[in-house]
C-alpha cells in the first residue's frame, strides 16, 4: 500500500516534500542563528562582568572622595549595562525561538501528507489468540472484557471498507462494550493487497455475495461460540449488505443498527447520489481504467484487480474541503502555540485518514451500482445468489436501530434512516436518531457518543439474553 495517500499523486508529493525541506532549512538556519545570537550575547556579557569587575578593582584608589562621587553613577550604569542584556536576551533568542517553533510546525503538518503514517491498528490490546475467525477479506477480533458477562449475546461491531483502516470503528465499539455489551467483536476489512486472488485452488471474486457470503460465515461462528444470535452493528458501508444478510439469514441476528450507513440513497439528497445518478453506472468503469491498478508481485493478492485508495481519500478531502481547512489550520495553530496534546490528537487522525487501504475492484464496482445508482436493497431489486433480497421482508421480529448525522455529506441523514419507514413493525422494536453532527463526529464526537450512543446500547441491552 502506498505510504500516504499523496503517494498516489507523485508530483503533488514532490512538489511538498520541497516545500518540506525549504521549511526545514529555515528551521535550521534559524537555529544556527539562535546559537551564533546566544554566543555573541555571553561574550558581550563575560565583556560587561569583566569590565566592571575592573572597575570595581580600581575604583578605591582613585580616593575616598573621587571613589563617593562616582560609585552611585557606576552602580546605575552597571544595571543599566544588566538589563540592556537581559532584554537583548529576551527579545531577540524569543524571537528566534517563535520563529523556529513556527517552521517545525510547519513542517510538521507537511510530513503529516508526505511521510509514511504510522502502521494502524486497534489501540485494544489483543493477540492472535483473540483472532476468531479469519476470512479473505476480513478478519473477526474479539475485544471483549475478561467477564463476568450480564448478557449471552455478542455485539459484532462492522467496520467500513472505505480507504481508511478499519478502526474509525473503535470509539463506537468501545464506548458501547463498556456501557454493557461486554462481549464485543470487531470485524476488520482487509486491504485489496492482502485478500488472495485464489482460495483453495479457486478464484475469489470480491463483491456484494463474497461480503454478504462472508459476513453470514462470521454471525454463524459467533452464534455458535454463545449459543445465542449476535447484535449486529454496522459502521457505514457494511450497513445494506449487513442487512441483506440478515434478510436471508433472519436467525442469525438479535438485533441489526446501522450508524451513517447509505441505506436508503433515495429518501433525501447528497452530492454523492446526486453525481452518481447523473453519471450512471458506466462511469464506475472509467474510473477504474482511471484508478485501477494490479495488486504487485510482492503482495499476498497479486494479480488482483483493486482500485487505489488514495483517489478515493482524495475524494473524502475534496467532499470536506471546509472541514478540513479549519481542522488542518487548527492543527497549525496549536502546533505553533504548543498546544501539544490538542495537535497529537488531531494529527493521530490525519495519520489514520492518509493511511490508505485499497478497494477490490468488484466490491467498488457492486457498491457504486447496486448502492448509490440503483438503490437496488430499497427496490427489491438486489440478487444475491440468485436470491432476491428486498427490505420489505425484514423480519420484524428483530429489533432495529438507525442513527444519521444532520451535517453528514457522505450519507445524510435521511438516507442513513429513510428505511425505517418502509419496516412494519412494533414501535418498540424501532430506534430512529438524528443527531447534530457530520459523517466522522458520528463516529468519534464524545458527544454524540454520551447522547445518542447510550440510547442505542440501552435499546439493545433491552432486546438481550440475559444471563
Amino acid at each position: 500500500m502506498p505510504d500516504s495517500f499523496l503517494s498516489g499523486f507523485p508530483h503533488l508529493l514532490n512538489g511538498l516534500e520541497s516545500f518540506k525541506y525549504a521549511l526545514q532549512v529555515n528551521s535550521s538556519l534559524a537555529a544556527i542563528g539562535q546559537e551564533s545570537f546566544n554566543l555573541s550575547l555571553g561574550m558581550a556579557r563575560s565583556s560587561h562582568v569583566a569590565g566592571w569587575q575592573a572597575v570595581e578593582h580600581f575604583l578605591p584608589a582613585m580616593g575616598q572622595f573621587t571613589n563617593k562621587i562616582w560609585q552611585p553613577h557606576f552602580k546605575v550604569n552597571r544595571e543599566g549595562g544588566d538589563k540592556m542584556l537581559q532584554w537583548l536576551a529576551d527579545t531577540i533568542s524569543d524571537q528566534f525561538e517563535r520563529f523556529q517553533q513556527e517552521r517545525q510546525a510547519e513542517v510538521a503538518l507537511v510530513k503529516l501528507f508526505t511521510d509514511k503514517p504510522p502502521d494502524q491498528d486497534w489501540s485494544v490490546a489483543y493477540d492472535q489468540s483473540r483472532i476468531l475467525l479469519d476470512l479473505p477479506s476480513m478478519r473477526l477480533i474479539d475485544i471483549s472484557t475478561n467477564g463476568p458477562h450480564r448478557i449471552q449475546n455478542y455485539g459484532v461491531v462492522f467496520a467500513p471498507r472505505a480507504g481508511h483502516h478499519s478502526n474509525i470503528a473503535e470509539r463506537v465499539a468501545l464506548f458501547m462494550r463498556d456501557r454493557g455489551l461486554s462481549r464485543l467483536a470487531v470485524v476488520e476489512q482487509k486491504c485489496a493487497d492482502d485478500i488472495p486472488l485464489h482460495i483453495d485452488g479457486e478464484r475469489h471474486f470480491e463483491g456484494f455475495a463474497s461480503q454478504i457470503d462472508q459476513y453470514r460465515k462470521v454471525l454463524e461462528h459467533v452464534k455458535q461460540l454463545t449459543g445465542y444470535a449476535p447484535h449486529l452493528i454496522a459502521i457505514c458501508q457494511p450497513g445494506p449488505l449487513l442487512m441483506s444478510t440478515l434478510i436471508l439469514n433472519p436467525e442469525l441476528g438479535k438485533t441489526f443498527g446501522s450508524a451513517g450507513s447509505p441505506m436508503h440513497t433515495e429518501a433525501e439528497r447528497g452530492f454523492l447520489t446526486d453525481f452518481a445518478r447523473l453519471m450512471g453506472t458506466a462511469y464506475i468503469d472509467l474510473l477504474m481504467c482511471l484508478g485501477g491498478r494490479r495488486v504487485r508481485d510482492d503482495c499476498p493478492g497479486v494479480g488482483r484487480d483493486a482500485y487505489d485508495g488514495s483517489h478515493q481519500v482524495l475524494g473524502f478531502y475534496l467532499l470536506g474541503l471546509d472541514q478540513h481547512y479549519r481542522n488542518l489550520k487548527r492543527l497549525l495553530s496549536d502546533l505553533k502555540q504548543g498546544n501539544q496534546e490538542a495537535a497529537d490528537r488531531q494529527a493521530s487522525f490525519y495519520q489514520w485518514y492518509n493511511f490508505v487501504l485499497h478497494f477490490p475492484a468488484g466490491f467498488i464496482r457492486d457498491t457504486y451500482k447496486k448502492i448509490f445508482v440503483k438503490n437496488e436493497l430499497i427496490r427489491g431489486a438486489l440478487t444475491i445468489d440468485g436470491q432476491k433480497v428486498d427490505i420489505r421482508n425484514y423480519p420484524p421480529s428483530i429489533p432495529i436501530w438507525a442513527l444519521g448525522g444532520s451535517r453528514d455529506d457522505i450519507a445524510p441523514a435521511l438516507q442513513a434512516t429513510g428505511h425505517m419507514d418502509l419496516l412494519h413493525m412494533p414501535r418498540k422494536n424501532k430506534l430512529n436518531l438524528i443527531c447534530d453532527g457530520g459523517h466522522m463526529g458520528i463516529f468519534r464526537s464524545k458527544k454524540i457518543l454520551k447522547e445518542y450512543y447510550s440510547q442505542i446500547t440501552e435499546f439493545v441491552l433491552a432486546h438481550s439474553d440475559y444471563i
